[in-house]
């Protein structure tokens, strides 16, 4: 059930750990999670005022998922005259939300969510930023109007809380799917200057993306699991949690509810960055500084959880790792 969850709402970057479905349901070992934080200040820039925009915000909500709520109501602490939209409505298309936004007179729009920000790309008649989308390659970033926030935490952040809940840790991989290069040179840039060697596969699909785990595993001592389900499923990942527990080799991930399957620790974005960092970049375009903007601008902090069972379990030396069968 967790797993079904999880795909359920895979776009949802920090979602807490629901109450249904029981731990070890893979046959792997777990245990309530523990909260390990480290952040990193965001800009003294980004806190609101009275005078933030001249114009009105319209923030998108792609879904109703708690999510994405959270942080709309994150970016309603700092906005002053704003007001949300739901895309969810069954009874309501994307243009007539659009045009009631333009009847609102808003001056830029906030999408939180994949659909939020593929359907301001194109409806929006003023400047959006998104935020909550992964998959980034399948929106148009060449757009001039649309920029975005990262929905994952900085890596190197991730890894400084690795090491320190385990300091032995040497070798670490990664499966990804097409186009996240910025992605692949982010986690290389923070292994190496951690002192980690870093492996990478690129997959096409969930059953390549067990193959090439299974051969990668005898390689490394953790791994890297990024929120794609083009190239995840229930199935596979249940596979791949359970190889990794026999291997000793810690999985890091990006949703608390995953620790419940035998993760060590996962590590989400904190509410209150992503809302800060997005006000951070609108205040950007209002100044008319959008082309020295990124396409995706990264966060600031990072929230990890542990699963202190994984963590605990004894390291096993490279040589006493079993090959694949």
């Amino acid at each position: 059930m967790l797993l079904a969850m999880f795909f359920s709402g895979c776009a949802i970057i920090g979602q807490q750990p629901g109450s249904e479905g029981q731990a070890g349901t893979t046959g792997v070992d777990s245990a309530p999670a523990e909260e390990f934080t480290v952040s990193a200040a965001a800009e003294t820039a980004i806190v609101g005022g009275p005078d933030l925009f001249s114009k009105r915000v319209a923030i998108v909500l792609g879904a109703r998922k708690p999510a994405y709520e959270n942080i709309a109501a994150e970016l309603g602490a700092l906005l002053e005259d704003y007001s949300v939209f739901d895309l969810a409505d069954e009874n309501r298309t994307p243009r007539s939300v659009f045009s009631n936004i333009a009847d609102f007179d808003a001056g830029l729009v906030i999408a939180i969510g994949k659909r939020a920000a593929t359907v301001a790309n194109a409806y929006s008649k003023v400047p959006v930023v998104f935020c909550q989308v992964f998959n980034t390659a399948d929106i148009d970033l060449d757009s001039d109007k649309l920029k975005g926030v990262a929905a994952l935490p900085p890596l190197a952040l991730q890894v400084a809380a690795w090491q320190e809940l385990n300091p032995g840790l040497s070798n670490v991989g990664a499966i990804i799917g097409e186009g996240h290069e910025n992605l692949i040179d982010e986690a290389s840039t923070a292994a190496g200057t951690a002192g980690l060697n870093f492996r990478y596969r690129i997959a096409s699909s969930d059953r390549e993306t067990l193959y090439m785990f299974n051969r990668l595993t005898p390689e490394i001592d953790g791994f890297w699991l990024f929120p794609d389900n083009r190239i995840l499923s229930p199935s596979v990942l249940r596979q791949m949690l359970s190889y990794a527990s026999r291997h000793q080799v810690q999985i890091a991930v990006f949703n608390p509810t995953l620790l419940e399957l035998g993760a060590a620790l996962s590590a989400t974005s904190v509410d209150s960055d992503v809302a800060a960092t997005v006000v951070s970049v609108a205040r950007r375009i209002v100044r008319g500084d959008g082309k020295s903007i990124p396409d995706v601008t990264r966060l600031n902090a990072i929230d990890v959880q542990t699963n202190p069972a994984v963590l605990q379990k004894p390291e096993v030396a490279a040589s006493g790792v079993d090959g694949v069968p």
